[in-house]
């Protein structure tokens, strides 16, 4: 995408949800920008809809998200919200009659802001420690054997793949700092405090620690996500206290120790056990799903996770699936529903692409192919093929379904977080070589039902303008 479209498509965006000064927190995840607003009456959702250049517009809860693709970090930079964050209006100076209710739904979107938020932007070294491991085992000795354990490379990229997921807390103190707007260098000190090697070993010996005459409850918070978040999230107040009250000479230093004096405890005592806990009890649903529905509660996921995906749920299934693989070391449950919707959603464009008629509708199935095939997004196909013509949806559903109740009669666990593309099969690479096998033939039953449904149940076609 040309800068000059991306600033278009920014300027339009700004001006249909009601400028800058209308926005109380932005951000974008991996093809879509996210608003949460102070005022929806100003919003022009007729604007908003028809942006030349946007794959689409949806709103999950309070919040605003508009679809761009893979170059939604392009149209963000062209909003320069973070330079002209400082004058722009504070929540503070916001009538008071344009505060929204707190409900139970307005909390469960708050609370899936944050995380999303939160984790989003960390993804990337997630991500890239993941292939690291996944490609270790490849070439080690356990599968093809180019690398001995002893050799240099091997000892390397093994403790370059642990350090991304071993150094979690530290990477998400950063970005959950930016997504509470605090400061994002006491996030990762927060996060460095829970990973700190004196602090480890004592806990690794067993030994008992106390601070202020309180109790540290003894938890390892390496490559735990839901503490920190937690810890972050509580330091922002904090931090907002003492940045108010300290004369502007002495903020420098005292803001930081007092807030970091006051979060120690904090952190160590309670938020920290208690965000473990959390996560332990998300990890446990997960299991609990599985040994109650069996390999039918997987082919569930799989054949709702498309409906995920348009409300933007879906990235809080992602975090699941994180909390799960860095408690257990790996999931059996919803990144294993995951990968066969990912192959299913692929061959839905495909079939769409060569049974179609129109060459504009030909090209958006091809390019939707490809971008989710190897790009790892689906929005094109969900936007422009699936939810257009409904058939391909349901067929997609189906394929999802059967492939992924495959994997689960097989058994299948998935070992890494790996992406959204073809490459979500590197995820299943294991020692025992018959995991990847049955991830592929899973994955591929449900290429094959989609496309043989899709070209079985065909479509009506109709001309695709709003991607023109």
């Amino acid at each position: 995408m040309e800068e000059k479209q991306a600033k278009q498509i920014a300027e339009q965006t700004l001006e249909a949800i009601g400028g800058k000064e209308n926005i109380q927190s932005a951000f974008h995840c991996v093809t879509r920008l996210r608003f949460i607003l102070k005022d929806d009456s100003k919003v022009d959702l007729e604007k908003i809809k028809h942006i030349p250049g946007t794959l689409g517009f949806q709103k999950s809860g309070d919040q605003y998200q508009v679809i761009i693709g893979p170059n939604v970090g392009t149209v963000f930079e062209q909003m320069h919200l973070e330079e002209e964050g400082k004058s722009s209006p504070t929540i503070s100076e916001t009538k008071p009659s344009l505060k929204k209710r707190m409900t139970v739904k307005t909390v469960g979107s708050n609370i899936l802001d944050a995380l999303v938020g939160s984790i989003t932007p960390a993804l990337p070294a997630i991500i890239c420690a993941g292939m690291i491991k996944m490609f270790l085992m490849l070439l080690g000795p356990s599968l093809i054997g180019l690398l001995s354990e002893k050799s240099g490379t091997y000892q390397v990229l093994n403790f370059v793949g642990d350090a991304g997921f071993y150094f979690l807390p530290v990477f998400l103190g950063y970005t959950s700092a930016k997504k509470f707007k605090a400061n994002p260098i006491l996030g990762m000190f927060m996060g460095s405090v829970l990973i700190a090697p004196a602090f480890v070993e004592t806990l690794t010996k067993g030994a008992a620690l106390s601070v202020y005459g309180l109790p540290i409850t003894p938890v390892n918070y390496s490559s735990t996500v839901i503490p920190i978040i937690l810890i972050v999230w509580v330091m922002s107040y904090v931090e907002k206290f003492f940045d108010t009250y300290i004369p502007t000479s002495f903020k420098m230093i005292f803001v930081p120790v007092f807030t970091v004096l006051i979060m120690v405890p904090m952190a160590l005592v309670a938020l920290g056990p208690l965000g473990s806990i959390l996560g332990n009890y998300i990890s446990s649903f997960l299991l609990w799903t599985h040994q109650v529905f069996g390999p039918f509660g997987i082919g569930l996921i799989a054949a709702v996770f498309a409906l995920l995906i348009v409300t933007g749920m879906h990235h809080a299934i992602n975090m699941a699936v994180l909390v799960t693989l860095t408690a257990n070391g790996y999931d059996e449950v919803v990144f294993v529903a995951v990968a066969p919707v990912v192959i299913a959603i692929a061959a839905a464009a495909l079939a769409f692409a060569l049974k179609a008629k129109q060459p504009a509708n030909r090209s958006l199935g091809f390019s939707s192919f490809v971008l989710q095939l190897i790009g790892g997004v689906a929005e094109p196909t969900l936007y422009g093929v699936m939810i257009p013509y409904v058939k391909p949806f349901v067929a997609q559903a189906i394929g999802a379904f059967c492939g992924a109740l495959y994997m689960g009669f097989m058994h299948v666990k998935a070992y890494a977080l790996t992406g959204s593309n073809i490459f979500i099969l590197a995820g299943f690479i294991h020692e025992d070589s018959a995991n990847l096998t049955n991830a592929v033939i899973g994955c591929g039953i449900a290429f094959i039902v989609t496309f043989v449904l899709v070209w079985v149940l065909g479509f009506k076609e109709k001309e695709q303008e709003i991607f023109e």
